[in-house]
């Protein structure tokens, strides 16, 4: 059997990277001689990341580096007919329209081929129904195109846990309407996702799971991993929220003011006694938060040496992440994942959320209270959420034993049931 696995996936994020590898562990353990490929942003980074053969989502998409002898003569073929196509910039930009058309046709094409190799096509990943990112032309269309090339060649296609919104213009709603329709198995990360797709006019089966992230098997990732400190560590994962540079909605001061909660923060807790660590679940979104907040820590710290023990090198997979959250006592992320990798962690942990997906994450383990909204906190709440996370901490940690052992199981449940090792048993089309 070939199954591929589509995700908006391959720049930095590693809950992306987790729940690949989380769907990638769970399908080999029940089909052991499965043969899995990717189809993502960048497949050289799925490649190097999860030991799949991977191809690209996109007609133009990055590589980790470039490799062989340019063509010297097609490109000075290409910057001759840039310059003339500037001196008549009106058949220009018909030829720029038509050469786009062409393009997609073709990666259509070959697309096809690709899909038309598989015996199912998986859609999974947190924000994959969304159109946050570039609008309706960005996640709505690919997932829409790729659905449409499954039904065209003939493929299952499961929608896998996936989560949805927002969806703002019109034509993203389209696109997803009629990806969902084209589906033979559709399941949701939370009730709020399932409701948006069904207010699509959306009628078919839906089903709704917990994030595939906690199925993943967090031992394996750990290998010793030891505290080593005699204070309490807390870890600190910021994100580049609002910053004009990066972020969708494009607002200076909201990310300014948010950089000064982060410091005087950080500095309460280091005139407190804590070890402070700052640290990424997705360096590509990220980073220049990560610099900005080193630059203003930096110049409020005495010694330059404590900077370098607050930021080190950022987490690049996910097993080094998840070793560097199992030292933490407390964590304060503004992450969604970062809420699902304290939890499998047994982690105690405040979230600054951006999105109602995190909300509904903090809530299913009834700790909304060491919930806020990431444009409305103020640093008093923070300290005194803080507090009470200290406080209650011994309660907590059983709480999240808990509800990750059952989220599990709810897991292993749909994955048997979609992945039967008997082969002669067709998947089910609907699960309670």
């Amino acid at each position: 059997m070939k199954i591929g696995l589509l995700d908006h996936m391959g720049y930095g994020n590693l809950g992306d990277a987790a729940i690949q590898e989380s769907v990638i562990a769970n399908i080999k353990q029940r089909l052991p001689s499965v043969r899995l490929v990717g189809f993502s942003l960048i497949p050289d980074d799925t490649v190097k990341r999860h030991g799949i053969p991977c191809y690209p989502i996109l007609r133009w998409h990055p590589t980790l580096q470039n490799t062989g002898n340019p063509d010297t003569d097609r490109i000075g073929f290409k910057t001759r007919l840039k310059s003339a196509l500037k001196r008549a910039p009106l058949v220009s930009a018909w030829a720029k329209r038509v050469l786009e058309f062409a393009g997609e046709v073709a990666f259509c094409v070959r697309s096809y081929q690709r899909v038309r190799s598989l015996d199912l096509l998986i859609i999974s990943g947190g924000g994959q129904l969304g159109d946050l990112w570039r609008g309706p032309w960005s996640h709505p269309y690919t997932i829409f195109k790729f659905s449409l090339l499954a039904k065209l060649a003939g493929k299952k296609l499961y929608f896998l846990d996936v989560g949805a919104g927002p969806l703002k213009h019109p034509l993203s709603r389209f696109f997803i309407r009629w990806a969902i329709r084209f589906a033979d198995y559709r399941s949701f990360r939370d009730n709020d996702s399932q409701e948006l797709v069904r207010s699509l006019n959306v009628r078919a089966p839906m089903d709704v799971y917990p994030d595939p992230v906690y199925a993943l098997e967090v031992g394996e990732h750990l290998n010793g991993a030891s505290r080593g400190a005699s204070m309490p560590i807390v870890g600190l994962n910021p994100i580049g929220f609002c910053d004009p540079r990066i972020w969708p909605r494009k607002d200076d001061t909201f990310y300014q003011e948010y950089l000064e909660k982060l410091v005087q923060f950080s500095m309460w807790l280091l005139e407190q006694g804590y070890i402070l660590r700052v640290f990424t679940t997705e360096i590509s979104v990220d980073r220049y938060a990560l610099e900005d907040l080193k630059a203003r820590l930096g110049s409020q710290l005495s010694s330059p040496g404590l900077l370098c023990d607050v930021f080190r090198s950022p987490s690049e997979s996910v097993k080094d992440v998840l070793r560097e959250m199992s030292a933490f006592d407390f964590i304060v992320t503004s992450k969604f994942h970062g809420i699902i990798f304290s939890h499998l962690l047994s982690k105690p942990v405040i979230s600054l959320s951006y999105h109602k997906k995190m909300d509904v994450a903090m809530q299913a383990v009834g700790q909304t209270r060491f919930c806020a909204d990431i444009q409305r906190f103020d640093i008093n709440w923070l300290l005194k959420a803080f507090g009470s996370l200290v406080d209650e901490s011994n309660s907590i940690t059983p709480r999240f034993e808990a509800e990750v052992k059952k989220n599990a199981t709810l897991l292993s449940q749909q994955f048997d049931s979609l992945f039967p090792p008997d082969k002669s048993r067709s998947p089910v089309n609907s699960h309670s």
